[in-house]
């Protein structure tokens, strides 16, 4: 059965809802595996806008595939979280989760050359200034596109989340090196 998770600002902010929003994860875990759904609402909540600028970012900056994206990495979430008893990291599992959906679509598809261009275009009258930029941004977009997978996904959650490298390691199943 699909489920749909609605924009946060839609829901009242009153009620149990409001108690569940104060408990830690590891609290809304506990209570979404026995059976409440409003305590993976809170979640969803938490994690939505930051899990959304990530899969956007992984994704080449399409807010559709973005959306796409974090929908299924949500529903994946439901499912997986609700039959599996094991402790997790519910932050850094989502993140996980939300990086190997937008891996598994990105070695799908690549960025069309028109969306690389778009981003490139300013205000700039100047032909030469705008050929620069536009130069420029294909530069660190080729930059960026010829990183190792771990490598691009960890520069966008230092980036968009301030993950830690414990969180990051954990994120991206790696190991530190003292």
């Amino acid at each position: 059965e699909a489920r749909h998770f609605t924009d946060p600002q839609s829901r009242p902010a009153s009620g149990p809802a409001q108690v569940l929003r104060l408990r830690s994860d590891d609290q809304l875990l506990v209570l979404f595996r026995r059976g409440s759904d409003e305590a993976f609402s809170v979640l969803v909540d938490r994690y939505r806008t930051r899990l959304l600028a990530y899969t956007r970012r992984m994704l080449g900056g399409s807010q559709q595939d973005a959306e796409d994206a974090l929908q299924d990495v949500f529903l994946r979430a439901y499912g997986s979280l609700r039959a599996d008893e094991r402790p997790v990291s519910v932050r850094a599992w989502l993140y996980r989760v939300a990086h190997n959906r937008c891996v598994d679509q990105i070695r799908r598809t690549g960025p069309a050359p028109e969306d690389i261009y778009a981003v490139s275009r300013g205000t700039s009258v100047d032909p030469a200034d705008a050929c620069e930029r536009r130069e420029d941004l294909r530069q660190v977009v080729s930059d960026i596109g010829r990183l190792p997978e771990n490598q691009r996904s960890a520069l966008l959650l230092r980036e968009i989340d301030g993950l830690t490298y414990n969180e990051l390691a954990a994120t991206l199943d790696l190991s530190l090196r003292p």
